[in-house]
């Protein structure tokens, strides 16, 4: 047979070698989300709900594209919401996060990817991608209108509200301050309320996600 034709052979060889390890991946990324026993569990501020319910379905609008419910699968993920007009709660917790992310790399730990969700309509996607670029690059920023995010904000109790009623381009957005564990299957395994100690918080990710 020609060397072609055997070329062709262990291309297709190679092709299928790397779509086995990436369900191999995969699967054990589900895996490592199995339901987690909280009598063997010491946290130190989060709160362990391991619900087994998915999070609702959704789709956010982020810049060059959109982020939905696919887009959990398969990794850990700390979702967080806000806007980048926030004077301190935001670029706080933007900042731990970056701090956590670099401690988890440094142990070669499984490094979680990082949602912060804007309610503020003045956010549009390039915005966000500043903002959230500013801290890091890997960081995630997606909005939507109300009615779009009204499933997921529900689901997870998130509380916001706007104070613009006067007509003012500059108001304020009161919001709710936790940050929320999901696991790769899209649930919600765990929630981190403020304020965040990132101590406390290092810890719990470790002792939540194997």
């Amino acid at each position: 047979m020609s060397r072609r034709f055997w070329l062709a052979i262990a291309a297709a060889g190679f092709l299928l070698v790397l779509l086995a390890a990436g369900l191999i991946w995969r699967a054990l990324s589900v895996e490592r989300a199995a339901p987690l026993d909280p009598a063997q569990i010491r946290l130190q501020s989060a709160t362990l709900l391991d619900d087994e319910r998915p999070l609702p379905v959704f789709e956010l609008v982020r810049e060059g594209g959109h982020f939905a419910n696919r887009d959990l699968t398969g990794r850990w993920t700390l979702l967080f919401f806000g806007y980048t007009f926030c004077p301190d709660i935001c670029p706080t917790a933007l900042s731990l996060l970056k701090e956590l992310k670099r401690r988890l790399s440094e142990r070669a730990m499984v490094v979680p990817q990082v949602l912060m969700v804007s309610v503020d309509p003045r956010d549009d996607p390039q915005t966000l991608r500043r903002y959230t670029g500013t801290f890091d690059p890997d960081f995630i920023g997606a909005t939507a209108d109300d009615a779009a995010l009204a499933p997921l904000v529900q689901h997870l109790g998130v509380y916001y509200l706007r104070h613009d009623k006067d007509g003012k381009a500059d108001y304020a957005v009161d919001h709710s301050a936790a940050i929320y564990l999901i696991d790769p299957r899209g649930r919600l395994k765990a929630v981190f309320p403020a304020p965040q100690s990132l101590p406390a918080m290092l810890q719990d990710y470790l002792a939540l996600v194997p």
